[in-house]
């Protein structure tokens, strides 16, 4: 049914359906008995009912609608929200297992710490325990240090004559080999020289045993004095000596030699010695190095000999 405007306060005019089944207005119907008005009112009634319900159905769409949007609004705030929610859970978890990695290391570093700690107690332990045995390793060395000393002044006067400072015949023949095998090393040369001081019995007979060991502390000195440090000076028996000259030539060892015999023959009483001398060969040992110098000793003495026996008899040739 359709609604028709009217002027203001009317009402639409009433339309019911007549006999023949046409909707007409219900002043064209021509039964006017109360009934029927009463029923045109309650049609009318009806009819407005309708339509306040249509406008009310309409308003509750339109409500509905609205309220549907909120609720997809609100459904899309939610889904933002749970995504949110689950991407901070995520974080979440990534914070728990990195506080629990943190947690842990705090954990391992508080024990390297504590480790680190008892360490450094026992190193500074370790320290003054080692300070002090520096301090007696210090007087240790200082005690073998003074030791040494005394063993090697020891060792020396044991193997030093105490007549004339030479070496003592055990100890200077083993400094002796040493000086072979040194040579050998290094294959420098040697020089052995052999000094037998001359008629010392008779100085010892005619002018005492004083004087025999003053000659021989002068032959000594003699000879450190024309020999270097590092020389050996050997005193061998009562009259001999020994010399070993490394790195020299015979005819050096000769030179020094000589210039001890003149500064003898220059002092205030007749004093001699005679020497011969040996080079070290590949082959020799010790005694044979010694043997040839004595041998060469022994023949320069008997030269000697013979030019005095010579001059001697030219001169009581000469005195007749």
């Amino acid at each position: 049914m359709s609604e028709h405007p009217t002027g203001a306060g009317h009402s639409p005019p009433e339309q019911i359906e007549n006999a023949n089944g046409r909707v007409v207005p219900a002043e064209q119907d021509g039964d006017g008995s109360p009934e029927r008005a009463a029923t045109k009112r309650s049609v009318r009634e009806w009819l407005e009912t309708e339509v306040l319900r249509d406008r009310l159905a309409g308003l509750r769409d339109t409500a509905a609608r609205e309220r549907d949007e909120r609720a997809a609004a609100r459904d899309r705030e939610a889904a933002s929200c749970d995504h949110d929610a689950l991407a901070l859970d995520g974080r979440d978890r990534i914070l728990d297992r990195h506080t629990l990695r943190v947690e842990e290391l705090r954990s391992r570093s508080a024990a390297v710490r504590a480790r680190a700690a008892d360490d450094r107690v026992r190193a500074a332990r370790d320290r003054q325990v080692a300070a002090r045995d520096r301090e007696h390793a210090a007087r240790d060395r200082d005690q073998a240090a003074r030791d040494r000393e005394r063993a090697a002044s020891d060792l020396k006067q044991a193997g030093v004559d105490e007549l004339t400072g030479a070496r003592r015949r055990g100890t200077g023949l083993e400094e002796m080999r040493r000086e072979i095998e040194r040579a050998r090393r290094t294959n420098g040369g040697l020089v052995a020289a052999f000094i037998d001081v001359d008629d010392l019995k008779s100085v010892n007979d005619k002018h005492g045993h004083r004087a025999g060991d003053e000659l021989l502390r002068d032959v000594a000195v003699g000879l450190a004095s024309r020999m270097r440090a590092y020389d050996l000076v050997v005193r061998v028996g009562g009259d001999e000596f020994l010399c070993v000259l490394p790195d020299v030539t015979p005819g050096e060892a000769r030179r020094r030699l000589d210039a001890l015999v003149s500064d003898l023959h220059d002092g205030p009483a007749l004093r001699s010695v005679s020497f011969g001398l040996s080079e070290l060969r590949d082959a020799d040992s010790l005694e044979e190095l010694i043997d040839r110098a004595d041998r060469d000793l022994l023949d320069g003495r008997r030269q000697r000999r013979s030019r005095s026996s010579r001059l001697g008899a030219r001169g009581r040739r000469a005195s007749r």
